[in-house]
């Protein structure tokens, strides 16, 4: 999976951080060597998390790189960092997605603190799972390793230069993976970060808009959209219509309070308020009805969690066909 020019660097931490394999370029040494160095990575006490990330953002801001680079930190552990919160590794993952740098983190097992592994995914602009087993390591980073070889743009963001009077609220990254974001505000623009964009992988912002009365009139702009990736702009506007004709008021666009409440619903599935994702659910029934699909899909889901652990918690956060998880 692994080009010549690749890089990889491994490092262990317990009670301290050991690079077991400095930055090395993947055409420079065998497989067997890279293979070696993990089997002598050893249990230990501890778990200093937060210094193996500081180490592992050193040794990526190190190495040759382009405006194409796909750079990544691919974090696996089965215990709790006691010593930094959350809110500590979130400020640590912004550092590391400020240099370009995307985590995919993975907690095995039991013991790990789960709201510390979502919050660096997601900062990050990565991803977070859970594994259930030893078993599952080798294809959580051969994943991680074949994605990142299909990356087309890295660094992508969206722009909402929103009209006087507008509100953006409650954003949300809701393909590949539903994750809350706080939009960065740069003058009256909200900037939404992406994560790297991939070959064939869709992505989907989900966000309300809050529009100021006006009289009636028709194709208002109320806010200039700019995606920004690889060098490269594209723009489109988003526009709404004025109106005190009641039969167009009565109007509704039901696919997009759809796909808002089923990604509000998703994203409280994945950090485990069942009681806010069923509080939410309520809401979405009242309005769309027991028999509409999605609605049925969304209870499900919220059972299944409800039943289940943290496998299905990030499960909840994919769109699942019966094709597998949508990209």
């Amino acid at each position: 999976l692994l080009d010549e020019d690749d890089y990889i660097s491994i490092i262990a931490f317990d009670n301290e951080v050991t690079t077991v394999l400095a930055p090395t370029r993947w055409g420079t040494i065998s497989r067997e060597t890279a293979v070696d160095a993990v089997a002598d990575i050893s249990a230990g006490g501890g778990t200093d998390m937060y210094s193996g990330l500081l180490e592992a953002k050193a040794s990526l801001q190190d190495l040759p790189t382009d405006d194409n680079t796909a750079r990544r930190v691919l974090l696996l552990s089965d215990g709790k960092d006691n010593s930094h919160d959350p809110e500590a590794f979130g400020t640590l993952a912004h550092e590391i997605d400020t240099e370009g740098i995307r985590i995919k983190a993975a907690g095995i097992g039991s013991d790990y603190r789960e709201e510390t592994i979502r919050t660096l995914g997601t900062v990050a602009r990565g991803e977070w799972t859970h594994l259930d087993a030893a078993g599952d390591i080798e294809s959580f980073f051969g994943d991680a390793v074949e994605e990142a070889g299909t990356v087309v743009a890295p660094d992508a963001r969206l722009e909402l230069d929103v009209a006087d009077g507008v509100e953006v609220s409650e954003v949300y990254r809701s393909l590949p993976q539903t994750q809350s974001v706080d939009p960065n505000w740069e003058d009256n623009a909200a900037v939404v970060p992406l994560p790297d964009l991939l070959e064939r992988e869709t992505q989907r912002v989900v966000l309300k808009i809050h529009a100021p009365a006006n009289d009636p009139q028709d194709a208002v702009s109320v806010a200039d959209v700019t995606l920004h990736a690889g060098g490269e702009t594209t723009r489109e506007s988003i526009t709404v219509d004025y109106t005190d004709d009641e039969a167009k008021l009565a109007a509704h666009n039901e696919q997009v309070d759809v796909d808002h409440r089923q990604t509000v619903i998703k994203t409280e599935l994945g950090k485990g308020n069942v009681a806010e994702a069923q509080t939410q659910l309520e809401r979405m029934t009242r309005i769309h009805g027991e028999d509409t699909e999605a609605v049925q899909t969304a209870e499900r889901e919220t059972r299944i969690v409800m039943e289940g652990g943290r496998k299905e918690q990030n499960k909840a956060t994919k769109i699942v066909t019966d094709e597998g998880i949508q990209k």
